[in-house]
């Protein structure tokens, strides 16, 4: 599995890129050993639990992340007390990973959407 991964790596510099950063963060030496631990982080099993407020965003044309995720999440979340959803497109200029090309688009839906959790409460 290594040595498929290694050439896969060869030929994409993106892919190259995710995996090494992924066996940085998970203290992987190798990229199967990396792939090993990923499968462990999945929020399906508690998802369902939380009870905050939450925002969920993510971009139509992310690299890393694949955009079903987007809405299997929404999806999980079936107790919580209230969610915002941003789906940020080619049009905002925010389609990818972490919204790079406009993170001042994303830190404003950020802050707009605390300000918001602010305003309730004080009318609470």
């Amino acid at each position: 599995m290594n040595e498929l991964l290694e050439r896969v790596m060869q030929k994409s510099l993106v892919t190259e890129w995710g995996i090494k950063q992924g066996m940085h963060v998970m203290g992987s030496q190798t990229p199967y050993e990396f792939l090993q631990k990923v499968r462990l982080y999945r929020t399906a099993p508690f998802s369902a639990q939380v009870t905050q407020d939450v925002l969920v965003m993510a971009g139509t044309e992310d690299h890393l992340v694949p955009l079903n995720q987007f809405s299997e999440q929404i999806a999980t979340l079936t107790q919580v007390r209230s969610l915002t959803a941003r789906l940020f497109t080619r049009f905002d200029q925010a389609q990818n990973h972490i919204q790079v090309g406009n993170i001042g688009l994303a830190v404003r839906v950020i802050l707009d959407w605390l300000d918001g959790l602010q305003d309730r409460g004080k009318e609470a």
